[in-house]
C-alpha cells in the first residue's frame, strides 16, 4: 500500500504543530520525487510483466487467478 506519511497531532503546541506538519509536507514531496523518478524509468521503454509482476510492481490490485 501506498499511502500519505502520517504523524499525531494531538497533544501539541501550535508552533511544534506547524513545524511537524512541514516535516510532513518535505517528506511527502521527496516521496513524490522518488516515486516519479522509478516511474520514469518504467515508462522510458516497453516492459513485459506478468500479471504477478504488475500486481507486485503496483500496476494492478488483484489478479484472479482461474
Amino acid at each position: 500500500m501506498i499511502h500519505q506519511p502520517g504523524s499525531s497531532f494531538y497533544d501539541v503546541q501550535t508552533g511544534e504543530f506547524i513545524l511537524k506538519a512541514k516535516e510532513l509536507l518535505k517528506l511527502h514531496e521527496s516521496l513524490t520525487r522518488v516515486y516519479v523518478l522509478k516511474l520514469r524509468e518504467d515508462i522510458e521503454r516497453d516492459v513485459f510483466m506478468s500479471t504477478i509482476e504488475a500486481q507486485a510492481h503496483g500496476i494492478v490490485n488483484l489478479v484472479a487467478i482461474k
